[in-house]
């Protein structure tokens, strides 16, 4: 009679290894432990893409002030095309739309942008207002209403 030996996979006092409950335990609770971690790394990522966006609405918000102010001290307001033109003290502002971008000029002079990645911008002068419609790179329409000062009378 031949006699085959046999390998065992555990052996618990040879000195060879093997894996105990303890070592499963360990091994579940580690796997689990990354796991949760999972949906903060999507969160994190989805506070980035928030803040993206805070970023173009700040900018928005920003030129929605500086032009308002402007605005409020201006003279002689003209539209042309997508070209808005004013006179502030001695000096002639344009703001228009290059490239991506619209930029104000001081007597036709300069190049401060103003907003970014835009891709269409339209103005409308009626009686006593302003609108503005400004369509980003995304898609996304942002739109306002800027009052305009009466025409000053000189006596």
């Amino acid at each position: 009679m031949l006699k085959i030996k046999q390998n065992k996979n555990a052996s618990y006092r040879n000195g060879s290894s093997a894996f105990t409950l303890l070592e499963t335990i360990l091994s579940i609770t580690i796997i689990l432990s990354i796991s949760s971690l999972i949906p903060l790394f999507f969160e994190c990522y989805n506070k980035t893409i928030q803040l993206s966006n805070i970023d173009q609405t700040t900018e928005w918000q920003l030129f929605l002030i500086q032009t308002r102010l402007e605005l409020e001290k201006a003279s002689n307001i003209q539209v042309d095309g997508n070209t808005l033109s004013f006179n502030n003290g001695k000096d002639q502002i344009t703001y228009s739309k290059y490239r991506d971008l619209i930029r104000r000029q001081v007597n036709g002079k300069g190049h401060e942008p103003l907003l970014t990645q835009v891709k269409d911008y339209q103005l409308t002068k009626k009686e006593r207002q302003l609108d503005l419609q400004v369509q980003d790179a995304n898609e996304r329409i942002y739109t306002s209403v800027f009052p305009l000062p009466e025409a000053k009378q000189h006596p």
